[in-house]
């Protein structure tokens, strides 16, 4: 009796069965919650960079070091960069890697060349942050930001303008579409994570993600003064990703740069800078 050997395909289907199996299970014992999110999402979503004190780089530029407590109790780490006589107030919602110590200077570089006051915060579980990132625990420390800013500024949040890098243009969409905005800057930012799950698990079941970070149905609530660039040649999250979120949005004030060539973390180009510079003159003349 011969025996008996599996086809490349048929290792293929047993694989994919087991691997789904498996999901499902871990699914079920890890239920979401309001507070964690989704266990699985999790794990794959954020790239926290914990405080440490041999990595931690101190800023050689000015900047207020501040703590927000979210509305679930968590203490998160802050930056306030301030400008004299600032053109605009930023809330800036960085990517899901890195910490303060390495995402400060691109506040920094937004105040000095564009003078204009950021304010910069890590994620829950990131840099000196408390807690365990998840997406419902994000937008909660996004909305703490929004609040400090407000406060500190005697501001109200439609008079503020959101800026989020990847994962934190999710954020900053939300942030947007919920409370108005002065204007809203994406860069390199998925339309929801169903959508990147499909792009980098396309065997994974969508029943499985609860929480969705469903940017593209946010930005249709948002109507207001847009700058969105994305890079054609980003390995991490589709291009095609960011057109459509751009069309998505349903205002006419909006500004679309496509940055030729380069990839999710190159460095921005200058006429994207440019771009940031006629943004900002935009909202200076209308404050006047």
């Amino acid at each position: 009796m011969k025996p008996f050997i599996l086809s490349h395909q048929g290792r293929r289907m047993i694989y994919i069965a087991v691997f789904l199996f498996v999901v499902m299970i871990i699914s079920c014992r890890l239920a979401p919650s309001q507070n964690k999110g989704d266990p699985l999402v999790n794990v794959i979503l954020f790239h926290p960079t914990t405080y440490h004190p041999q990595t931690w780089k101190e800023p050689d530029f000015q900047y207020e070091d501040v703590t927000l407590t979210t509305s679930d109790g968590v203490r998160i780490n802050a930056w306030y960069l301030s400008a004299k006589q600032p053109k605009a107030w930023v809330v800036f919602s960085h990517g899901n890697a890195g910490n303060l110590s390495g995402w400060g200077y691109a506040a920094e570089e937004m105040r000095s060349r564009f003078g204009v006051s950021v304010l910069i915060y890590d994620y829950r579980g990131y840099g000196k942050s408390e807690g365990v990132p998840s997406v419902p625990g994000i937008l909660r420390d996004g909305r703490a930001a929004l609040d400090w800013l407000c406060k500190r500024e005697s501001l109200k949040p439609d008079g503020l303008v959101y800026c989020g890098r990847s994962l934190g243009g999710a954020v900053a969409v939300d942030l947007a579409a919920e409370t108005g905005a002065k204007g809203l800057i994406l860069e390199s930012t998925f339309t929801s994570i169903p959508d990147m799950a499909k792009e980098k698990l396309p065997i994974a079941p969508r029943s499985i993600v609860r929480y969705k970070l469903d940017s593209l149905a946010g930005i249709r609530n948002y109507n207001g003064l847009l700058l969105h660039c994305h890079g054609d040649a980003d390995s991490v999250i589709p291009f095609q990703q960011g057109v459509e979120l751009f069309k998505a949005c349903p205002g006419e004030r909006k500004k679309f740069v496509r940055m030729e060539g380069l990839d999710h973390n190159d460095t921005l180009p200058e006429y994207y800078r440019e771009q940031q510079q006629r943004f900002f003159d935009i909202i200076a003349s209308e404050g006047e």
